[in-house]
């Protein structure tokens, strides 16, 4: 995966217009490109590794089945995440039967790792207007308007949020924010 956006844009081009000619080695061009941000946004949404591993691959199961449709027109980023958000909505929605907090997954010392546990926390008890603008622009480091597009909203509505959700964010960690130095 590149990390340069020009290239990034490129080659999404390119497996956009592979996909809609049924090339099907262009989905994996695809998810080279986007499944770990998909993931990442997913598990931060959901704060759990089954069902953000069964977002992801439903947002993609989703993009096949509509490749036909599909243009290479630069929305692709924005569509692809308001696909993995809604996802993630419906996740949010239904019942849990039953909750295991504080995954191990994470790496480092058991300190940085209760700290990103405490972070995690902390940002799932944020409402969603608040959560959602902190995760996009904070975490994935999507742009402000790629940001406003994939939940709806003007860029003056997202920037209001993640300055209110910062400050949330903030008061909710407290002395927690010391470790972090």
């Amino acid at each position: 995966m590149s990390s340069n956006p020009r290239e990034d844009s490129l080659a999404e081009k390119r497996w956009l217009n592979a996909l809609a000619k049924g090339d099907s080695s262009a989905m994996n061009g695809l998810y080279q490109l986007y499944g770990e941000k998909i993931f990442r946004y997913t598990y931060r949404m959901l704060g759990n590794r089954a069902d953000a591993e069964d977002a992801t691959a439903e947002t993609f199961l989703r993009v096949l089945k509509r490749a036909n449709d599909l243009r290479a027109d630069g929305a692709f980023k924005t569509w692809l995440f308001r696909i993995a958000r809604n996802l993630c909505i419906d996740k949010m929605r239904q019942p849990k039967l039953l909750e295991i907090s504080g995954e191990r997954s994470y790496s480092g010392t058991e300190e940085r790792a209760a700290l990103r546990v405490t972070v995690q926390n902390a940002l799932n008890e944020l409402p969603m207007d608040y959560r959602e603008p902190l995760i996009l622009c904070d975490l994935e480091d999507i742009s402000a308007k790629e940001a406003a597009d994939t939940l709806g909203i003007s860029v003056p509505a997202l920037k209001s949020r993640l300055y209110r959700g910062r400050r949330a964010l903030r008061e909710k960690l407290g002395g927690s924010m010391e470790k972090l130095k």
